[in-house]
């Protein structure tokens, strides 16, 4: 075993989970405005959707998406849909009330949605796992799980700093910006997403 090359594994996977993007912008958003448990089912739900990108790619079926350039785009516009969905979805709700209660419910699910319906993940996971094989001896099936397990477990961690750290200001956050504010912002970022996955 290459215990140089999970240590290295390691490193890139922390670097690039603390990259500037929309996951990490959309949990510090919604820890910083809708508070701690927001923050925390949003986490679970984009973590939850690695379980699917490492599942896709021990079974090989990434690469089916990536060599299919019609179920790659299918798969991309129905991403698409969903948050242009979820924008107009914001952009329709009347009362803070009736907003905070719709977005307890789906937070899990948006942040989920956010990781499985975007190819381009499966694809970095084709592009950035065959790296790192740590054995000469065990199959690639079992080194791309263990690695899409330890890549699970940073993204936690990080994420589940940033909601820590982001939550402390939320009052300070709605403080300073109106609640119409920040929906809009929300609706914004929603456009956001269903557009990064698109193009």
């Amino acid at each position: 075993m290459q215990l140089d090359t999970l240590l290295i594994f390691l490193f890139s996977a922390s670097i690039l989970t603390l990259s500037p993007g929309p996951d990490i912008i959309y949990v510090f958003l919604k820890s910083s405005t809708d508070g701690k448990i927001a923050g925390i089912k949003t986490v679970l739900g984009l973590t939850t959707g690695l379980f699917f990108h490492t599942i896709l790619l021990v079974f090989g079926i990434s690469a089916l998406i990536n060599s299919n350039e019609n179920f790659f785009m299918l798969i991309k516009v129905f991403g698409f849909m969903y948050f242009i969905f979820l924008a107009i979805s914001t952009y329709n709700e009347n009362s803070k009330i009736n907003e905070n209660k719709k977005t307890n419910r789906s937070d899990f699910v948006t942040g989920l949605m956010m990781n499985v319906l975007n190819p381009k993940v499966s694809i970095f996971f084709i592009a950035f796992f065959p790296n790192y094989i740590f054995h000469n001896s065990w199959s690639y099936e079992l080194q791309f799980s263990i690695l899409g397990i330890l890549f699970w477990l940073i993204a936690n961690i990080i994420f589940m700093m940033v909601v820590l750290l982001s939550s402390m200001y939320t009052k300070l956050v709605n403080n300073l910006i109106k609640h119409k504010y920040v929906k809009n912002l929300k609706i914004i970022f929603y456009v956001f997403i269903a557009i990064w996955i698109l193009v």
